[in-house]
């Protein structure tokens, strides 16, 4: 099959060029329409459901909405986890679905389930739209042309988010911050006894007094007319001369009892700007699997098709655009990639001695890397800095170097006198034909075993899986068109240098050096056979002894240019209040030269999407570039700014970053990196002993932002009827119910349409009446049956209930069907294994759950429990199919052995590179390890193919060995060397976004090094002391060539 692929090449060449020229049409298409992410979207399959019921109690909340939600759903097929936040007038319950399940099956199922729940009247859950924690693309304001909040909030709501929501690839525009306007009925009660009026007449009355109707078609003459009647509400007029009742033919009507204006709905959220306290914002998230640059573009375009439409003086500025972010990590991946080939191409110079047959081999680069991109677009597997940045061209060409190494060496055997003569351009045919021929075998069987060590990759779950798949995909794609290119362009390019003049190998003295004092280190160690592998045991022994005092994480933190502020204060707290604190906060960050932009959100938007209390404060800081710093890092401005805010009393504040506190939210239901779940029933019970944990845990060494949710604390105002008394006036509980709510919180009774746009017409009593417990005892309800004059009697709330103030719950989480209380914790300065087994060790000693409640630790820390336990599995697995395959090829248990037993000193060069660069062992770490793991086996192929085919030639062991470790220094030490020098800019990096590869990046370096290392001076003593050729006995005492 090669045979005939090597033979078709070498005979149908221009085909093959017409077949490369493609690939760089499709592959410059695909890389056009491929996904590129900054980070990868890790969140599992959710579906999350929304309910409001305004003014609801969390209590009252939890067991209307959230449970009757929960039990329903939980039948669901493939679902595995039922999460639940529940608070005031807000209830989000989050479906999670098992790996590989359907997004939109997932959703349907959903809707299907709720059609058939049992909820208060006023409650419609709905579906948030289909985005993932990494779906933020863009934010902006509306500003200028002199308008107020009301009418900004306006025109966002119905003139700029319906428009761009019909961007593609868009799924929802959140609008915070500013006013939205309602129509507001302020009722006196003393106006309604005194027209002896209820609240409930007077909604009846404004509910009938609008809307219009069709009255079917009338003919007349020749012309068909539509008849209508037209009775909506034009004006505040109309609304202030409806009738309630008629009284001794006198009309009573809503401007009689009541102050009928224009005003703005109770605020949830704020949103400021730098120096401007109040904007209207808008959030655009992308559908999942979105192209955010494409995407963005399109969005911008629709801004400026928009900008045209707008009101003069208006304009929409963008605050936050997630394509920078991009922007910055992608320019930091190519430039790693680029100085790597570089690095790859000078290696290739240097020992190929010829500029042709360099570039005919770095011609597979970026050919590969287009193949990859074909395939990845085809699988719809997006890029990302993590799977661009762990590409290694020197992995990649290795194959096409072996090859052109060896031609060059057998032209160099072959040579004639006249290399133009067409004899001699036959004979270089016929080398190049027969090198890829011999060599065929050894190249496929290389790349079959790396692309077999990345197996434990594909086998993640979850995040680690979502993280690390594109990263096996990616090389692996890379280097199956490597592998394709290898044996049909390379020939070709071949073919075509050789047909005008030789390739052959020059003559280079440092080589022949090199070679020669490596023959004799070889025959040094092998005099020494067991001194030097016991040496050799030594650092593999030290390393896996000081492995433990590197620590571990989950990955390191991406470095996404900004900072995300989360303050909280008591959860009592007005959003008045909290506004206040903002302000405060906002000018100290301002502050700072570092700090570009400000960007502060005071509470949550008004569609419930984001579970926020009053008392919740969220700041996005953009910074400037680096060089305009005062601060060596991140960290110390972190800290200063920490500082900076510790004098603000009463507030707790937490520096986390957007995606990262997104993405950290999504997997843990928190923002931490490390969450302490404590999971019973009693709210008061779970509230002390979150308290408890949180104040173990902030005397641990390297704990920062340590929090627990306060689920109590709300001051409620709790209004409980007494049952006698109302039965004694024929009353029932409901009607204290519904006057509590029509009179406190509003009920919209109807419609005001204003040309395209719709605003509430909404009923409560008056703002002075009802701001106070004597108030509310004040609250008249009619008594059924009875007559006062023209209407029925009434009796004050206060003598048939008990009006008491109370400490309620705040806010209620759930999970897996039970409630808990949630501790989170940031790390700075230390890594999180050691971490969490102190933290885990000290609380299980200080702190004493009662029967029936539990404590589970989860965030960043789970995953990387889950990837370890998979990899204890998968790697051993694995190291039996490599050893199966090496078993195949050399047909030696022993041989296949020794190999594999290169591979642990690939850990002494990797843990020492992750100890001098200061970073953690971490999945990122482990997922290095396996890749070089494979790059090692194949420098010991390479290593005892070469022995054992001098052995089979008749050669003496002892002389095999020597000569066939000389022979193959070369390709060796480049290979290694290309591997390496390939990754070591992203080693080096610090740019924006280096951090996630880093790591993966100096295992790889470190442990080429080293693995080569060993490779080139304990595999040939292996080879000789049990490699059990049977010619040992006889030809040991054969003279070693000197």
């Amino acid at each position: 099959m090669i045979d005939r692929l090597i033979a078709f090449s070498l005979t149908q060449r221009v085909f093959v060029m017409v077949l490369v020229a493609a690939l760089v049409g499709f592959g410059a298409y695909a890389l056009s329409n491929l996904p590129i992410e900054a980070f990868p979207d890790v969140q599992d399959v959710q579906v999350r459901v929304i309910s409001q019921l305004p003014g609801q109690a969390p209590e009252d909340m939890e067991r209307t909405v959230t449970l009757p939600i929960e039990r329903e759903v939980s039948g669901i097929p493939k679902l595995s986890n039922v999460r639940s936040v529940t608070m005031t007038g807000l209830s989000i319950v989050t479906l999670t679905f098992a790996d590989g399940t359907d997004d939109y099956f997932a959703r349907q199922q959903v809707t299907e389930k709720l059609s058939t729940v049992t909820l208060p009247t006023g409650v419609q859950p709905q579906l948030a739209p289909l985005s993932t924690a990494v779906g933020e693309v863009y934010r902006y304001t509306i500003e200028g042309g002199g308008l107020t909040d009301a009418q900004l909030r306006t025109l966002q709501d119905w003139t700029v988010r319906p428009f761009l929501r019909m961007t593609p690839g868009v799924a929802d525009v959140v609008s915070f911050g500013g006013a939205i306007t309602e129509y507001q009925v302020e009722v006196d009660p003393l106006a309604l006894r005194k027209y002896q009026v209820t609240l409930d007449q007077l909604n009846q009355a404004i509910g009938n007094g609008n809307g219009s109707a069709g009255g079917g078609l009338m003919r007349q003459g020749d012309a068909s007319l539509v008849v209508r009647s037209a009775g909506l509400f034009a004006s505040l007029a109309d609304i202030r001369s409806v009738v309630i009742a008629s009284r001794q033919g006198r009309a009573i009507t809503v401007a009689d009892v009541a102050e009928v204006r224009a005003g703005e709905r109770p605020r949830f959220g704020i949103v400021a700007v730098d120096a401007r306290d109040s904007v209207v914002e808008g959030i655009v998230s992308m559908t999942k699997g979105g192209n955010p640059a494409k995407i963005n573009a399109e969005l911008k375009q629709r801004i400026g098709q928009l900008q045209a439409k707008l009101p003069p003086g208006v304009r929409i500025v963008p605050v936050y655009d997630r394509t920078e972010l991009v922007r910055h990590t992608v320019s930091t991946v190519a430039e790693n990639l680029v100085v790597g080939a570089l690095l790859v191409i000078a290696v290739l110079i240097v020992f190929l001695s010829s500029w042709r047959a360099a570039l005919i081999v770095a011609t597979v680069i970026p050919l590969a890397l287009l193949f990859a991109f074909i395939l990845m677009n085809a699988r719809g597997v997006s890029a990302n800095l993590i799977s661009l940045g762990a590409v290694d061209f020197g992995i990649i060409i290795d194959s096409a170097v072996v090859i052109v190494e060896a031609l060059m060496v057998r032209l160099a055997a072959k040579s004639v006198g006249d290399i133009a003569s067409p004899e001699a351009r036959h004979q270089r045919m016929g080398v190049l034909h027969r090198t890829l021929s011999d060599l065929a075998h050894p190249v496929l069987f290389s790349k079959a075993i790396i692309i077999l060590a990345f197996v434990p990759i594909f086998t993640f779950q979850r995040v680690e899986g979502k993280i690390f798949t594109p990263v096996a995909l990616t090389l692996s794609f890379a280097l199956l068109g490597a592998v394709l290119l290898t044996f049909t362009l390379l020939p070709t390019l071949l073919s075509y240098a050789l047909q005008r003049g030789t390739l052959a190998e020059k003559h280079k003295p440092w080589l022949d050096w090199l070679q020669m004092r490596y023959r004799k280190l070889v025959m040094f160690t092998m005099r020494r056979g067991r001194v030097t592998l016991l040496l050799s045991a030594v650092p593999v022994a030290l390393a896996l002894l000081l492995a433990p005092r590197l620590g571990s994480e989950f990955l390191p933190k991406l470095d996404e240019g900004n900072i995300w502020l989360t303050v909280t204060l008591p959860t009592s707290a007005a959003l008045e209040t909290t506004k206040e604190v903002e302000h405060v906060v906002r000018a100290k960050l301002l502050a700072y030269p570092e700090v570009a932009r400000v960007i502060a959100q005071v509470g949550r938007p008004d569609d419930g999407s984001d579970p926020k209390g009053p008392n919740n404060l969220e700041i996005l800081v953009d910074l400037k570039p680096r060089e305009q710093w005062r601060f060596a890092s991140k960290e110390d401005l972190v800290a200063s700014m920490s500082a900076q805010l510790d004098g603000i009393p009463g507030i707790s504040a937490n520096f986390s970053q957007v995606i990262q506190d997104n993405v950290e939210e999504a997997l843990s239901g928190f923002r931490g990196e490390i969450v302490a779940k404590i999971i019973g029933n009693n709210l008061d019970i779970l509230d002390d002993k979150g308290a408890e944990v949180a104040s173990v845990i902030k005397g641990i060494r390297g704990a920062t932002d340590v929090d627990a949710t306060r689920i109590g604390g709300q001051t409620e105002v709790v209004i409980t009827p007494d049952r006698a008394r109302l039965a004694r006036y024929g009353m029932a509980i409901n009607d204290v119910n519904t006057l509590v709510n029509q009179a406190m919180s509003g009920t919209s009774v109807t419609g005001f349409y204003d040309a395209d746009k719709r605003f509430d017409v909404v009923v409560r009593v008056g703002d002075r009446h009802r701001n106070s417990v004597d108030a509310i005892a004040g609250l008249q309800l009619a008594v059924p049956g009875t007559q006062s004059g023209n209407g029925p009697g009434t009796i004050a709330l206060g003598d048939v209930a008990t009006i008491e103030v109370k400490q309620g719950a705040s806010r209620i989480f759930r999970e897996s069907g039970s409630r808990m209380v949630i501790v989170k914790v940031n790390l700075l300065g230390r890594d999180q294994g050691s971490f969490v087994e102190e933290a885990q060790r000290t609380v299980a000693e200080q702190v004493k759950l009662p029967p029936g409640y539990e404590l589970t630790w989860g965030g960043q820390f789970e995953n990387s429990q889950r990837a370890a336990k998979r990899l204890m599995v998968i790697v051993p697995l694995t190291a039996l199919l490599i050893f199966s395959l090496l078993f195949w090829a050399f047909r030696s248990v022993r041989l296949a052995g020794l190999v594999l037993g290169m591979i642990p000193f690939t850990l002494v060069g990797g843990l020492a590179a992750l100890a001098l660069a200061d970073l953690h062992l971490s999945v990122s770490a482990a997922v290095g390890f396996i890749a070089v793991a494979g790059i090692s086996v194949q420098n010991g192929v390479i290593l005892v193919e070469e022995v054992t085919q001098r052995v089979r030639d008749g050669s003496a062991v002892a002389r095999a060995i020597v000569e066939g470790a000389a022979v193959r220094l070369r390709p060796i030490l480049m290979t290694a060397l290309m591997a390496g020098l390939g990754l070591l800019p992203a080693a080096l990096s610090h740019g924006i976004g280096s951090e996630t590869q880093r790591p993966f990046a100096c295992v790889i370096v470190g442990g080429i090094v080293s693995g080569t290392l060993f490779t080139l001076l304990v595999l040939p003593l292996a080879i000789g002391m049990f490699g059990n050729f049977y010619d040992e006995t006889e030809e040991a005492a054969e003279p070693v060539p000197a």
